[in-house]
């Protein structure tokens, strides 16, 4: 409303704001009608007296004129009075005008019959009548100049200037009126009339300043994010934020103001909002304690809300009280702490939950005797879930592995989750609990029990190694590194088993890991060396290829079979460094040959996934300046259970250079026969399993012939492993399907330096002999 008053300028009017002005001269233009008619009526009674004591009719027809203005005055604040509220500065401004004309005609009136009755009478009552009510009523002006001040100035001259003529008028002693009494009244009226309406102006403006400080503060309180209260020294609330009431769920038509801080809180009891013990702490902390001491107090609600009070005391002045919401803070440091000691996947506790949990079971003062048994369980071929169905079915896989340990261990017990696909159990021994080979054969039947996650059925198993205090150690580091290593021989053993720790167990473990250590140094200097063995063309039984094999001869265990170090190799992460080196010393030798020799090698599932083995099998390529067409990938089933459409697109990208690609051990997965329609192969390579079935078991035969017919009609050539005796290879010569063969009864692999003289005996056979 106060902004649809002011005017499109916002000018002050003489240094009144624009409110206070129209509030002020609506205010007195609606309170007018009184004063209006008493005045009027007043000055006419007078003037007619006066007219009667002087006996002369023409001042007793003036008098009417008093009445004529009066009217004309009430019909104009008639007017104005249905219009009120003033809708802008300039109509108030307007009624002002008139208000001032009208009074201005009243007292010029009244002025005007004082020089008539100074010009035609001596009467002294008569003059003495026109006289004071001029001067009383020209001193009316002084009560209404802090609002109503336009036109004072000319006022005063229409009420003093005729009085000065009748005092001229009437000669004598009369003219020094004028400089004894209407000169200095003028003077302090005027003057007067400026000091008030200055004090007035500056008690507005401070009143002003006032509320509207008043408003910022009360607006700043009730929109603070913290509640505010106010006691005063005898434990009284003197004020209270909007905050403050939200905070205690207070609706605003509750007067609490004037109330004991007591009752305010059994208030809040009885509402169900604080317990009792919370109203004991925060009475005596709002009611005891030192002046000038700052005092914290934290409590809760009900309904789960955490506040912090801070109590400010002051000397006899009561207390300041600011409440602060902590919940999101409290809820936030709860959550990290849960973060910081539990898994955020399995929701188990962490690694560090474990270990501190550890710690405590084994403090010296702690009783050993009945034992306890740290477990620790791998999962066995978690990797190929996560690698083939993604990271997402991976962590709902170990949700639920997570859900299985906790049911079968017991409430004393804690399952937690150590990292990646390990999890680790303590486990409490005990009278009438289930000893630890029972509880590690329920737990290896549990997790390889298979799992449905989004329609597709996984199967992992586990593997356990444990250690038992005080039997296996007695401290926490002791009992965890024996139950690796005890792991580490259940894995050894086959997987899906379990093994206690034996002190035997340790020398086996740093056997292996010093076998690690040196399989990375032999790795990093391509110690590891390459072989060849021939691939012979059957009709010919001329060598067409040779197939380049990792081996690796130990400095003290000697040679050491690639299927003992390939996969520690590939559990210790440097399959993809060493993929690449043999394949660039295959390419390499392989560009020494004649033309028409080509190399197979081999290539693992892990340098698929990395994505590298595009840009490593260029770069062998261009380091050995051999072309494409020359070199043959062989790759394995386990490859193709990856992201088949991965895969797929990376084999296409390399047929498209003109790489042949082989699927090697070729009937020993499940799916084979899906893959020569799926996937863009070359050849086939029938695995050894079936070779020596060749002549002994109809059956073996039966699957190679159908399996080779098959593949040549795909257009694909087809290679059988394993070939160690004559017998088998006229069995093979004559099935007329098969296109190359490779085995012990052409020749062994072979160091690069001896593939020259395989070369130079021209057939397969021959070399053999």
């Amino acid at each position: 409303m106060a902004d649809a008053r002011r005017s499109d300028t916002s000018t002050p009017t003489d240094q009144l704001p624009d409110e206070i002005y129209i509030a002020f001269v609506d205010g007195l233009l609606s309170d007018v009608v009184p004063v209006v008619l008493f005045s009027a009526i007043a000055v006419t009674f007078g003037e007619i007296a006066g007219a009667i004591a002087a006996r002369q009719p023409i001042l007793f027809y003036a008098a009417a004129s008093q009445l004529l203005i009066a009217a004309l005055r009430l019909y104009f604040v008639g007017r104005h009075a249905r219009c009120v509220p003033s809708a802008t500065v300039e109509i108030a401004r307007k009624q002002e005008r008139i208000f001032s004309f009208g009074a201005l005609l009243s007292l010029l009136g009244l002025s005007l019959w004082t020089l008539l009755a100074f010009s035609v009478t001596d009467n002294s009552f008569a003059q003495f009548i026109g006289v004071s009510m001029t001067i009383t009523y020209a001193f009316s002006l002084m009560s209404r100049s802090y609002a109503i001040f336009r036109g004072v100035n000319m006022q005063l001259v229409v009420a003093f200037v005729p009085l000065s003529v009748a005092m001229v008028v009437a000669g004598g002693w009369y003219p020094v009126g004028i400089v004894v009494g209407i000169v200095p009244l003028v003077l302090y009226m005027k003057g007067s009339s400026q000091r008030l309406r200055a004090n007035f102006n500056e008690v507005i403006a401070a009143q002003q300043r006032a509320a509207t400080l008043a408003a910022r503060l009360d607006t700043a309180l009730n929109n603070m994010s913290h509640g505010l209260c106010m006691l005063d020294g005898s434990g009284r609330l003197i004020l209270m934020n909007d905050q403050a009431l939200r905070i205690f769920g207070v609706g605003p038509d509750v007067a609490l103001v004037g109330a004991h801080v007591n009752s305010i809180l059994r208030g809040l009891v009885h509402g169900n909002i604080i317990a009792p013990s919370q109203h004991a702490l925060l009475a005596h902390a709002l009611l005891d304690g030192d002046a000038g001491a700052d005092v914290m107090v934290p409590f809760e609600t009900r309904d789960g809300r955490a506040f912090e009070v801070t109590i400010h005391r002051m000397k006899d002045e009561g207390s300041v009280v600011v409440i602060q919401d902590v919940t999101e803070r409290r809820n936030a440091q709860l959550e990290i702490n849960r973060m910081a000691r539990f898994d955020a996947v399995t929701d188990l506790p962490n690694r560090r939950s474990f270990e501190d949990e550890l710690a405590r079971a084994l403090r010296p003062n702690r009783d050993l005797v009945s034992g306890m048994t740290v477990m620790f369980l791998d999962l066995d071929d978690f990797k190929q879930v996560n690698d083939s169905l993604g990271h997402r079915t991976g962590d709902k896989l170990l949700t639920e592995i997570a859900r299985r340990l906790r049911a079968i261990m017991g409430p004393r017990d804690l399952v937690a989750r150590w990292g990646g696909d390990e999890f680790v159990i303590l486990h409490h021994n005990g009278e009438g609990r289930p000893v630890t080979p029972a509880i590690a054969r329920r737990i290896i039947e549990e997790v390889s029990r298979p799992v449905v996650i989004d329609g597709s059925e996984v199967v992992v198993g586990a593997s356990i190694g444990s250690a038992t205090a005080p039997d296996d150690g007695v401290t926490p580091d002791a009992l965890l590194s024996n139950a690796d290593i005890a792991l580490y021989a259940a894995k050894a053993d086959g997987r899906r088993g379990w093994r206690a720790f034996e002190k035997a167990m340790d020398t086996k473990i740093q056997v292996r890991r010093l076998i690690e250590l040196e399989l990375r140094a032999a790795v990093a200097n391509d110690a590891i060396d390459v072989h060849f063995q021939p691939i012979v063309d059957v009709k010919t039984r001329r060598i067409v290829a040779f197939e380049a094999l990792a081996r690796w001869r130990h400095p003290v265990r000697g040679p050491v079979s690639p299927a003992e170090f390939i996969p520690i190799v590939e559990e210790i992460g440097l399959m993809e460094e060493l993929g690449a080196g043999v394949l660039r010393r295959a390419c390499a030798a392989c560009a020494s040959w004649p033309d028409d020799i080509t190399v197979s090698v081999n290539l693992s599932p892990s340098q698929f996934r990395n994505g590298n083995i595009e840009k490593a099998i260029a770069e062998a390529l261009q380091s050995a300046d051999l072309a494409p067409k020359r070199l043959d990938i062989e790759i394995t089933e386990s490859t193709l259970l990856d992201n088949r459409r991965d895969v797929r697109g990376t084999l296409d990208a390399l047929r498209s250079r003109g790489l042949r690609v082989s699927l090697d051990d070729f009937g020993t997965g499940y799916s084979s026969l899906s893959y020569l329609l799926s996937f863009p192969l070359d050849r086939i390579k029938i695995d050894r399993s079936f070779t020596i079935g060749l002549g002994i078991q109809e059956r073996a035969s039966i699957l190679v012939e159908s399996v080779a017919a098959m593949s040549r009609k795909l257009g694909m050539t087809v290679l059988i492993e394993g070939v160690e005796t004559e017998r088998q290879m006229r069995i093979i010569e004559t099935l007329g399907t098969i296109a190359e063969v490779q085995g012990f009864l052409f020749s062994p692999p072979v160091p690069q330096s001896a593939v020259p003289v395989l070369l130079g005996r021209g057939s397969g056979k021959k070399a053999a002999a």
